[in-house]
């Protein structure tokens, strides 16, 4: 089954996606699912890196063309963006600019938060930038990041992430910390809107899977949990379950 169908994604969806590990690729992956048949705003409030030639059908950086590109009629992937800057990154959208381009679109997939490239990431007051219409928040946690030591070379904003999670520097993340990282109020789902989705990726072994199941039921334990759907995979090797 595909990855918007674990998902559930319908027309109109608006998907923001949010947390580290990766959120490009999945915005990616499923706007390739929908390509044939559907005109798919791939976009966000951040920046992400210029995406290869295939990948899109139409891109555009200048605000100026953007009702051009969003009048077409044409099926496929419309990138759209404020610029590219010297990191070859395409500027987000303010949420004005997406506002305005919600009703030409049959599907919109943000990336609405930024993680360094890192495995984990905790949030600064002004993040995520989530589109109010969101219909669907997906948060995406790193099963992989377990065990990993609790600094900012591994860890994006890690002096919050050790306030969120009780966790001190130095210490290896561990269950717990993830638990907390995802149900906190000001976690993983923060400035959620619509349905809260969790993935947790790079379930790639067979201890990823044992580790993504107790991640899981340490969840289930906790009364802070409001996330409506769980979903673990690989998307690196196109692999998903549902909650399990």
């Amino acid at each position: 089954m595909k990855l918007s169908k674990y998902i559930g994604l319908v027309k109109k969806d608006i998907l923001s996606i949010v947390g580290a590990g990766g959120k490009t690729t999945m915005m990616f992956k499923l706007a390739e699912e929908l390509r044939k048949s559907n005109k798919i705003l791939v976009t966000t409030t951040t920046k992400i890196y210029l995406p290869s030639l295939d990948k899109y059908d139409f891109i555009c950086t200048d605000k100026y063309d953007f009702f051009r590109y969003s009048s077409m009629n044409e099926n496929g992937i419309y990138v759209l963006g404020l610029g590219i800057n010297d990191e070859n990154k395409i500027l987000g959208l303010s949420l004005k600019d997406l506002d305005e381009l919600v009703p030409y679109f049959d599907y919109i997939l943000i990336e609405a938060d930024g993680a360094k490239e890192k495995s984990l990431k905790a949030w600064s007051e002004f993040e995520p930038i989530i589109h109010w219409k969101t219909t669907k928040t997906i948060g995406i946690m790193d099963i992989q990041s377990l065990g990993m030591i609790i600094n900012e070379d591994n860890i994006h904003r890690s002096k919050i992430f050790c306030e969120i999670t009780g966790a001190k520097m130095g210490n290896t993340v561990n269950l717990k910390h993830l638990t907390e990282l995802i149900l906190n109020p000001l976690g993983l789902f923060k400035a959620a809107k619509g349905e809260k989705i969790l993935f947790i990726n790079k379930v790639e072994e067979p201890d990823d899977l044992i580790l993504a199941k107790l991640l899981i039921e340490e969840m289930n334990l906790n009364p802070k949990n409001l996330i409506d759907n769980i979903i673990i995979g690989s998307l690196k090797n196109d692999t998903y379950y549902s909650n399990v």
